[in-house]
């Protein structure tokens, strides 16, 4: 992949957020950036849109692979989820 190098005059502008992060874009420079906890990916447009579709396929995959009495795979795991839902320390 071909990168642009960012311009002085690069704007970006915040296209959603979420407890897990935040997806922004530059016009200037055309591309979109995914930041997820301390980890930022720099995409060009159409590497963005492959990649979103690639994730929604996974998750009507999962939901699909769901039953009631399953415990389900989308309860949050990872530590991103972690630290933005405390949980309590049980001593014994």
């Amino acid at each position: 992949m071909a990168q642009s190098p960012p311009s002085s005059s690069c704007q970006h502008t915040l296209l959603a957020q979420s407890p897990v992060g935040h997806v922004s874009a530059c016009s200037d420079c055309g591309v979109v950036h995914l930041s997820l906890d301390c980890v930022t990916v720099r995409l060009e447009l159409s590497a963005f849109v492959a990649l979103t579709e690639m994730l929604s396929q996974a998750h009507k995959r999962l939901n699909c692979t769901q039953t009631p009495a399953a415990p389900t795979l989308l309860e949050p795991t990872h530590a991103v989820h972690r630290a933005t839902r405390p949980h309590k320390l049980e001593v014994s």
